[in-house]
């Protein structure tokens, strides 16, 4: 059976220099923030960009996973670490993401949605780079 893929596009985004080193950026739907850097309370760096699209993501397919399996998800929190490659290009080499799914008590349930979720992450699928996603058992506290 051939898999069919709905076509889709998105944006667009647009980004207006600010002149400073930062950038307005104003999405399709209307939200505007500031991105560049240096990084501060309120200007993201493009590196905390990438990765909270892949955590947005991430949770976004766990979501979707578990209703596909018609599974309460619970409260799910993330934490999403990146390392630069040691070689030329400069590019990230790796991207972690440990994942807190307090709903979901059995492991192998939620090794199974996180197997889902990196499947179906258009974000996880479009970097080219060693991305894990690791079952987390903690309070939440960011650790693995």
């Amino acid at each position: 059976m051939a898999i069919k893929i709905k076509p889709k596009s998105f944006g667009p985004l647009t980004l207006t220099a600010n002149g400073d080193g930062t950038f307005t950026t104003t999405t399709d739907a209307g939200h505007v923030s500031l991105s560049g850097a240096p990084a501060s309370p309120d200007v993201s760096a493009p590196y905390d960009l990438i990765m909270a699209a892949l955590g947005s993501c991430v949770g976004i397919s766990l979501e979707m996973a578990a209703a596909q399996k018609k599974l309460t998800l619970g409260k799910v929190d993330m934490t999403v670490t990146a390392a630069k490659a040691e070689d030329l290009p400069s590019r990230f080499g790796r991207f972690d993401v440990a994942v807190g799914l307090e709903g979901i008590e059995d492991d192998d349930v939620a090794q199974s949605l996180l197997k889902l979720a990196k499947e179906m992450c258009t974000v996880s699928n479009t970097l080219n780079a060693e991305i894990t996603l690791t079952l987390r058992r903690d309070a939440g506290n960011g650790a693995e």
